[in-house]
């Protein structure tokens, strides 16, 4: 009877112990800790980087940034050789994407966006992707959106390992965006944008990268692309809506 008394108080213990861990703030703990590598993953306000910042810079992503070689706001103008994109002028964020050919720049030729870095190995590149099948990439979900852009991440990163990678909130839409290709409002679109932006956020955070928010700056009170900076369609953005950019990357600099 005392053996059995003893492993019944030894038993009883155990549980009361294990029951007390389970009830410790761990996920608050948790959550206090993504909350902070995520803040860490931001950069911040900094001193002005200047122009010689950008122009160490590889973009990446949609249409909005294709669009920075149209606008002629990077070094070289409308030659410039910073943008990264397909014949298109385009990418979407896919499990593809890792595997699509652009154009680059210097030779012209169809390659890889991790063929071209291995090539020009830069010191800083910039992905945003957000707009392009945003309806679709919620509906998947975070993780499929993660994995997507990770494939591409480590693509790059094994093709050219001292390049430094950020990845860039998309800009939302404005008031005066076309929505007959879409099946939900301009609201709820922006707000699908917002949500794929804070999907980027963590996988920064996670794998140890930075984030640019440069969203911020080019929003209204309401959450939409300010009307000043698109460029008559709501969507695509004006050259002062990218000169704002492109000073906000200058002032948030990668230290």
């Amino acid at each position: 009877m005392k053996i059995k008394l003893l492993i019944y108080l030894t038993i009883t213990a155990f549980c009361l112990n294990l029951a007390s861990c389970s009830d410790m703030p761990y996920t608050d703990a948790a959550a206090d800790t993504d909350a902070q590598s995520q803040q860490n993953a931001i950069l911040s306000p900094s001193e002005d980087f200047g122009e010689e910042y950008i122009d160490s810079f590889i973009f990446v992503g949609e249409s909005t940034t294709y669009h920075l070689k149209s606008r002629g706001v990077l070094k070289g103008g409308r030659d410039t050789r910073q943008v990264w994109a397909t014949e298109a002028g385009t990418l979407n964020l896919d499990l593809s994407t890792p595997s699509v050919r652009i154009i680059y720049p210097p030779t012209r030729e169809k390659v890889t966006i991790a063929e071209a870095a291995a090539r020009e190995r830069p010191k800083y590149m910039i992905f945003t992707f957000g707009l392009n099948g945003a309806v679709q990439n919620i509906k998947r979900g975070r993780e499929y959106y993660k994995s997507c852009y990770l494939s591409l991440i480590n693509s790059v990163r094994e093709a050219s390992p001292e390049t430094k990678i950020i990845l860039q909130s998309a800009p939302p839409v404005a008031s005066n965006m076309d929505m007959s290709n879409y099946s939900v409002e301009l609201r709820t679109l922006n707000e699908y944008i917002d949500t794929i932006n804070s999907w980027s956020l963590e996988l920064a955070a996670e794998e140890e990268l930075r984030y640019l928010n440069t969203a911020e700056i080019m929003k209204n009170e309401s959450g939409e692309l300010r009307y000043e900076l698109q460029a008559g369609d709501g969507h695509h953005l004006t050259e002062g809506a990218y000169l704002e950019m492109l000073n906000y990357i200058r002032t948030h600099g990668y230290k």
